[in-house]
């Protein structure tokens, strides 16, 4: 009699550790898209910051570090991969630059620094660069009718705001 009851135990332990096997492993496929995108903006940020740092410190002409931005938005939007649309605001309160790359087509998008309000180019690499002279020391860009402010602070400023669309909704992160 006591076998009976160890088969049937050690069945019950067998069904328990496959119904947990396969719980773990539907919960460990689960796409991570999502997270991905909050690793590139943690990755720009850190990166963005080091290149600002070295134009700063070891370029002297304005031109040659505002080309540095350029040269660094541009690779790093082709980095960056495909379906995002990357938005960079750099600059001082003397003259700030505003460049898009845009992957995925969205609606309006325009700048307002101190209540001037313009619309946006689409860039590709090498394109052309907006530059801007701030009236204050904010800067708010709208994007399909969300605002995205930011303060321009003492010194040089990066900002920079990614969307993506993922599984139909759309995400978006901002410096």
């Amino acid at each position: 009699m006591n076998k009976r009851g160890q088969f049937y135990l050690a069945a019950a332990i067998v069904i328990v550790v496959v119904i947990i096997g396969f719980a773990a492993i539907q919960n460990y496929t689960k796409k991570q898209s999502s997270s991905q995108l909050y690793d590139v903006k943690d990755e720009l940020g850190i990166e963005g910051g080091k290149v600002l740092d070295y134009g700063t410190y070891n370029l002297d002409s304005e031109e040659d570090k505002e080309q540095l931005l350029i040269d660094f938005t541009s690779n790093y939007s082709e980095y960056a991969g495909e379906e995002r649309n990357l938005y960079f605001v750099f600059g001082n309160s003397e003259k700030i630059y505003v460049i898009k790359y845009e992957e995925i087509a969205s609606g309006s998008i325009s700048i307002n620094i101190g209540g001037i309000t313009s619309g946006l180019e689409t860039y590709t690499s090498g394109g052309e660069i907006e530059s801007y002279v701030p009236e204050g020391n904010e800067v708010i860009i709208t994007i399909d009718g969300l605002d995205y402010e930011f303060e321009l602070k003492r010194g040089e400023n990066f900002y920079f705001i990614i969307s993506q669309d993922i599984e139909g909704e759309q995400h978006v992160v901002i410096s």
